[in-house]
C-alpha cells in the first residue's frame, strides 16, 4: 500500500498510526492520535512507537511486536505517554499491513483511562465501604495523654501490606511508633484537639513503614460511642497518596518554574484559560507595553480591546478557528496597543491544550515586540527601492544626454551662424535654451541617481550657509522669518560646495512652499557621532562622527503616506506646474554620493526638518586641491582619437573637432581604439565616453592605452561619473571629464586645457 491509500483514516475518531515493524519507527498517524498525545503531526511521526509508550513498558512492546506473526490481534492493553507526560492506557488491535513496500503495524487504539478511573473510583467506593483495602486501624479512646497514647486493637491486612509491620507487632501499641520527623507536629495537634473533643477529623500525615521508608497518608478518623454515648474507639481509614502527593509537588514545580520562567524572560507571556476565561499575564507585559499585569482586565478584554482596529477583525477570526478545530499551535503577527495609546507590532505565538475528546481546555503563549525589527526591514525595502529607482534614472539621464549634447552642439553652432537670420536664429536659441533647460533637468536626475560628477573640497559649513544669507531672504517672502543657530565648533566636511548650496536653496524653497501664509526657517548646525547600534538600525548610514545641517519649517508637514515617499523623483504634491518633485530626490541623492544621509522628520500640521550628515573631514587642514582649467582657445592641430558608442554623439564629436581644426580619428569601442593606437602611434589626446558596451569603459582604456603610451592625456567624457572615474591615482583625471551635454566652447576650452596639461 502507498501512502495515500491510507488516507482515510483521517476521518476516523479513534487514535490510529502505523508503525515500522523493523524500526518500529511511526510513519503515519490520523488527526485522531495527534490531538490524543498532544503532539503535531510532524511531531509523532518523527518518534517510535517506543518514544510514546513508559520506559518500562518498551521491552514488553518490542517483544510483543516480534511474536506477532497472524495478520491481525487483539494486542491487550498498554500504556501511553501524551507530550505533557501524562500517563494514558489504551486497549490496542493489531493488523499487520504492507507500507509503501516496508512490513509495518497498523496500530487502533481505544483509551480505556476513563474506564480505569471509573474501576478506580468503585474500588475505592468498595474499599471504603467494606473496609479492606484500605488501612483500617481502630484504637481505645482513652487514655488519649498517656504516653504510650491510645492502644491499637484491631488493624486489617492492608496495615501490615503498607506498613511492613504485622498485626501482632502493633496491636497492643500505640500509632505514634509510625510517626517520624517529617511528621507534621501541628496536624497531630490538630488531630488531637478533635479526639479530646470526640468529634471526626480529616488529616495527611506522613507515617513511614518498618524499614523507615515514609509515605503520605490521608486519614479519617471517627468516634465510636456505645449506648450510653461514652466514646470508646476511634476509627481510622488511612489512604496511601504518596504519588498524588507527588503528583502535586511535580505539579508545583512545574508551575513554579514557569512562573520563573515567565519572570526570567522578555517576551509577554499569557496563559489563558479557555474554561473560566480567566487569563493570565507576566510582569513583561509592562516592561514591554506599559501596563502592570495588576491594572488588566481580569478575561480575554485585557489582550482583545486593545487589538487595532484595523487588525481586530482577522487576528480574532484567526483565533476562533484554532480554538474551534482541532489544531495546536498559533501564530500571528498584528498591532497592539502600548499603554501610552501608541500601537506595537507584535509576534504572538501560542499553542492549544486540549482534553482527549479534543476540546480546548488552555491557551499559552509569547508575544515578542517586533516593531524596530519591521521599521528597520521597511526602511530597507524603501532604501532598496530607492536604489532601484536610482539604478534606472541614471540609465535615463545618460541616455538623455546623449541626445542633448547633439542638440546641445548643433543649436549653439546654428545660433552662431544664423545671427543675420532674426527669425531662424531666435529659433536656434529657443532650442538651445529648451536643451539647456533639458540638460539641469538630467542633472537633477543624476543627482538623485548619485551619478554627477562632483568636485569636492574642504568646506567650513557655517561660512558656507553665512554666505547663503543674502541670497535665501531674496528668495524667500518677507513673511517667513530666517533664523541662523550655528556651532562654532562645527567640523570641516568635503563635499561639493555648489552642489550643497543648490541642495540648502531646495530645501529652503520647500519650506517656502509649505508656509504660504508665512512662518519660519531655522537652519542649524551641529556635530554628531552615529554609533554601531545607530548605524545598524539606521537606513544605509555608516558609523562615525558627522557635521549636520538642519533645516526646519513651521510649515504644513507631511502625512506618513507623502513621508514615505519623499525622496521619489517626480513624486510631488503641489499642483501641476507648481513643482518637478526632483527637489527632496536631488538632495537624497547628492548628500548620498558625498558619503552621508539625509533624515526626515515630519507631523501633518507640525512643521519639517530634513536633516543633512556629512562626513567629518578626516583631515581639517587640507584645502581644495583641484586646479582649474586652462582658458579657451580656438582649437588646435593635434591627433585626437575619440571613442563613443552613440553614433549621433560620435559624429558630432567629429565634427565639431574637426571644425576646431584637430585631426580626429573615431572608434565606438574600447577594443577598436587600443588596436588604432597601436597601429597609428602619433595620438596627442584620447577623447573618449566612460560607460560603453564590451566590456572595457573608458577608464579600462585610458588605463590600457597608459601601459604603452604612458604620456597620452586623457579626457574623460560622460552622462554621469561613474565610481571608477572618482578614484584618486596622481594622474588629475579626476579634473579631465567633460560631462554631457556641452556647447562649442565648453569643448573648445577643455580639449585645450587637456592638451595643455603639462605633467
Amino acid at each position: 500500500m502507498e501512502r495515500g491509500a491510507f488516507r482515510w483514516f483521517d476521518l476516523l475518531p479513534e487514535p490510529i498510526w502505523i508503525f515500522d515493524r523493523a524500526s518500529l519507527r511511526i510513519v503515519a498517524a490520523n488527526a485522531a492520535a495527534c490531538a490524543w498525545l498532544g503532539y503535531g503531526q510532524d511531531e509523532l511521526t518523527s518518534r517510535t512507537v517506543c518514544d510514546i509508550r513508559p520506559e518500562e513498558d518498551r521491552p514488553a512492546l518490542r517483544r510483543a511486536v516480534d511474536a506477532f506473526r497472524g495478520e491481525q490481534t487483539d494486542a491487550g492493553r498498554w500504556r501511553l505517554a501524551t507530550r505533557s507526560g501524562t500517563l494514558l492506557e489504551a486497549s490496542f488491535h493489531w493488523r499487520r499491513i504492507d507500507f509503501e513496500g516496508t512490513p509495518s503495524i497498523l496500530a487502533m487504539a481505544q483509551d480505556v483511562t476513563g474506564e480505569r478511573a471509573r474501576m478506580e473510583y468503585l474500588r475505592l467506593l468498595e474499599s471504603a465501604v467494606a473496609r479492606q483495602n484500605d488501612i483500617l486501624l481502630i484504637t481505645e479512646a482513652d487514655p488519649i495523654d498517656d504516653p504510650e497514647g491510645p492502644r491499637v486493637v484491631y488493624v486489617n491486612d492492608a496495615f501490615a501490606v503498607e506498613t511492613g509491620y504485622s498485626p501482632d507487632e502493633i496491636i497492643g501499641k500505640t500509632p505514634r511508633m509510625l510517626q517520624g520527623p517529617e511528621t507534621s507536629r501541628a496536624e497531630l495537634d490538630r488531630i488531637r484537639k478533635a479526639l479530646i473533643a470526640r468529634t471526626p477529623v480529616r488529616a495527611e500525615l506522613i507515617n513511614y513503614t518498618k524499614v523507615g521508608d515514609p509515605f503520605w497518608l490521608e486519614i479519617d478518623i471517627s468516634p465510636i460511642f456505645d449506648a450510653s454515648g461514652k466514646a470508646t474507639h476511634f476509627v481510622a481509614v488511612q489512604r496511601d497518596i504518596t504519588e498524588r502527593k507527588r503528583a502535586e509537588e511535580r505539579v508545583r514545580l512545574s508551575e513554579e518554574r514557569f512562573r520563573l520562567l515567565a519572570r526570567a524572560t522578555n517576551d509577554v507571556i499569557w496563559d489563558w484559560d479557555l474554561r473560566t476565561g480567566e487569563v493570565w499575564w507576566n510582569d513583561s507585559v509592562e516592561a514591554v507595553f506599559g501596563y502592570p499585569p495588576s491594572a488588566l482586565e481580569q478575561g480575554p478584554e485585557s489582550w482583545r480591546t486593545r487589538l487595532h482596529p484595523e487588525d481586530r477583525r482577522t487576528v480574532l477570526d484567526n483565533l476562533r478557528e484554532l480554538v474551534d478545530g482541532d489544531g495546536a499551535n498559533w501564530s500571528r503577527e498584528y498591532r497592539f496597543r502600548r499603554a501610552d495609546g501608541t500601537f506595537a507590532t507584535v509576534l504572538d505565538r501560542g499553542f492549544v491544550l486540549r482534553d482527549a475528546a479534543g476540546k480546548a481546555l488552555r491557551m499559552i503563549g509569547s508575544m515578542i515586540d517586533v516593531t524596530e525589527q519591521r521599521d528597520l526591514e521597511h526602511r530597507l525595502r524603501e532604501s532598496q527601492k530607492l536604489e532601484a529607482i536610482g539604478q534606472l534614472t541614471g540609465g535615463v539621464a545618460h541616455d538623455f544626454n546623449n541626445l542633448l549634447t547633439v542638440i546641445v552642439g548643433n543649436a549653439d553652432e546654428l545660433t552662431g551662424k544664423l545671427i543675420g537670420e532674426p527669425q531662424l536664429h531666435l529659433m536656434a536659441q529657443m532650442t538651445l535654451q529648451a536643451a539647456e533647460r533639458g540638460a539641469e533637468l538630467t542633472n537633477r536626475l543624476l543627482a538623485f541617481a548619485r551619478r554627477q560628477a562632483l568636485r569636492p573640497r574642504a568646506v567650513d559649513l557655517n561660512q558656507l550657509l553665512g554666505s547663503m544669507d543674502g541670497l535665501l531672504r531674496r528668495t524667500l517672502p518677507e513673511a517667513i522669518d530666517i533664523e541662523f543657530h550655528l556651532d562654532p565648533g562645527l567640523w570641516a566636511v568635503e563635499v561639493d560646495a555648489s552642489q550643497l548650496e543648490v541642495a540648502i536653496l531646495n530645501l529652503a524653497i520647500n519650506a517656502r512652499d509649505a508656509m504660504p501664509d508665512g512662518g519660519r526657517l531655522r537652519i542649524a548646525t551641529a556635530n554628531t557621532v552615529v554609533d554601531a547600534h545607530d548605524a545598524s538600525a539606521g537606513e544605509g548610514e555608516a558609523a562615525g562622527p558627522y557635521a549636520t545641517i538642519a533645516v526646519t519649517d513651521t510649515g504644513t508637514g507631511m502625512n506618513p503616506e507623502t513621508l514615505a515617499r519623499a525622496f521619489e523623483p517626480f513624486f510631488t504634491t503641489k499642483e501641476l506646474g507648481k513643482g518637478s518633485g526632483l527637489g527632496l530626490s536631488m538632495v537624497f541623492g547628492f548628500v548620498k554620493q558625498s558619503g552621508g544621509h539625509v533624515t526626515l522628520d515630519s507631523r501633518e500640521g507640525a512643521g519639517t526638518t530634513v536633516t543633512v550628515h556629512l562626513p567629518r573631514l578626516a583631515d581639517e587642514a587640507r584645502r581644495d586641491e583641484h586646479g582649474h582649467d586652462a582658458p579657451a582657445s580656438a582649437g588646435g592641430r593635434e591627433h585626437i582619437l575619440v571613442v563613443e558608442d552613440d553614433e549621433l554623439v560620435r559624429a558630432h564629436l567629429v565634427s565639431q573637432l574637426t571644425s576646431l581644426g584637430y585631426r580626429v580619428t573615431a572608434c565606438e569601442n574600447g577594443p577598436d581604439a587600443l588596436e588604432t593606437l597601436r597601429a597609428e602611434g602619433g595620438v596627442d589626446l584620447l577623447f573618449t565616453d566612460i560607460v560603453m558596451p564590451g566590456g572595457m569603459s573608458g577608464v579600462d582604456l585610458a588605463d590600457a592605452a597608459r601601459e604603452t603610451m604612458p604620456h597620452l592625456k586623457v579626457l574623460f567624457s560622460s552622462g554621469y561619473s561613474e565610481a571608477a572615474l572618482r578614484k584618486e591615482d596622481g594622474t588629475g583625471r579626476e579634473n579631465a571629464l567633460l560631462s554631457k551635454p556641452y556647447r562649442r566652447q565648453e569643448l573648445a576650452a577643455k580639449v585645450r586645457a587637456v592638451l595643455d596639461r603639462t605633467g
